[in-house]
């Protein structure tokens, strides 16, 4: 008699162990297993039709803090700073961004950090010497020159800035100890003035981002009177445009404004049902390997 009470108590037990693992939906029940599985399958549904973008971050002068201020004047001079952080970040540094998600897209040139921050300076240049107003590009040859002497010490040490990223880019260095204003903001401006100095023709850069399918339109002057934040976009978007009409590929772009100064970067994302952004899974498994 006990014998069979206790096949019956293990009877019970296995029956509400599978109950529980059932979830009650109207007249069914449907396995937790079955159910986990559905959902996988829908996010990774989502991943393959969910719309891609390329996220611009710009930060902001006149929302930093007094140190972070102070740290501009000293890279773009006192006389007309927030001008010329504008002219540098919102006009130039946009297309920089947009230079790497070209790369991405276009399965461009696979190279280290350095080489490749080099590169997109090198294409951000051109890009402004073909389609930009010379004014401006003047401007910001003056803003790079003054900026190499006068941000931290490494010009006075005669420091080379590509072995400097090149150190630091084989190591997680590169987005940690050495992304600061004195050590990573010095190798832009000096990699930007080398690219001046190079003056490299937009065909020539993008061949060497790795492009072989492309046409360039004929060269206008994009002419943006006054550099603020709505100015920007519409700086982006007739970029993404023109990239579109050269025949390579590029997603639409968010961009987004940081109160931070320092904050200037871009990835790719998805937005998962519209609602719900993640950074691109295909970009993290090509930094992974």
């Amino acid at each position: 008699m006990e014998k069979q009470n206790k096949k019956n108590t293990q009877k019970n037990n296995k029956k509400n162990e599978k109950k529980s693992k059932k979830i009650k939906i109207g007249k069914y029940e449907i396995s937790k297993e079955i159910i986990g599985l559905a959902i996988l399958f829908i996010v990774i549904a989502a991943f393959f039709v969910s719309p891609k973008y390329y996220s611009v971050t710009t930060g902001l002068y006149n929302k930093g803090t007094i140190e972070d201020q102070k740290n501009v004047e000293t890279a773009m001079g006192k006389d007309n700073t927030e001008e010329r952080f504008l002219l540098y970040f919102q006009w130039y540094n946009v297309i920089h961004e947009l230079g790497h998600g070209l790369l991405y897209y276009n399965d461009g040139v696979d190279i280290d950090i350095a080489d490749e921050e080099q590169l997109v300076n090198d294409f951000a240049v051109a890009y402004w010497k073909y389609y930009g107003e010379e004014d401006k590009v003047n401007q910001l040859y003056d803003i790079v020159n003054y900026a190499v002497v006068n941000v931290g010490d490494n010009y006075k040490n005669g420091v080379d800035y590509l072995k400097l990223g090149k150190e630091n880019s084989t190591s997680k260095n590169f987005y940690s100890s050495f992304f600061n204003f004195n050590d990573y903001g010095w190798f832009q401006f000096s990699s930007v003035k080398h690219s001046f100095e190079e003056n490299k023709d937009l065909e020539t850069v993008l061949k060497e981002m790795g492009f072989k399918d492309f046409k360039l339109t004929d060269s206008k002057v994009f002419i943006y009177d006054n550099i603020n934040e709505d100015v920007s976009d519409k700086i982006i978007n007739d970029a993404v445009n023109n990239f579109n009409e050269w025949g390579l590929k590029f997603p639409k772009v968010v961009h987004k404004f940081d109160n931070d100064p320092n904050n200037n970067y871009s990835k790719p994302i998805i937005k998962y049902f519209g609602l719900i952004e993640m950074i691109d899974f295909k970009y993290i498994f090509d930094i992974l390997f």
